[in-house]
């Protein structure tokens, strides 16, 4: 009877755990994604301005970006 029931907490967690990582792998698909489209409609591509010019300003404007984008994904999986 004991080891039925923690067979059965098992199974739940372990589904939670399959949960959380898909929900976890699709935010960061959505959220690299959502980065790419941003990078298209701006002006100059982001990644070089930051990488190769050293551009502060544009790598905090793309962190914030990242940032705002990642708390609505999380508020749009958690609703």
């Amino acid at each position: 009877m004991i080891n039925n029931s923690l067979t059965l907490v098992q199974a739940g967690l372990s589904g939670e755990i399959v949960e959380t990582l898909i929900y976890a792998f699709l935010g960061v698909v959505f959220a690299t994604l959502s980065y790419f489209i941003v990078d298209l409609i701006i002006p100059g591509k982001m990644g070089k301005q930051i990488a190769e010019e050293k551009n502060v300003p544009i790598a905090i404007v793309a962190g914030s970006m990242i940032l705002g984008i990642c708390i609505i994904i999380a508020a749009s999986i958690a609703g």
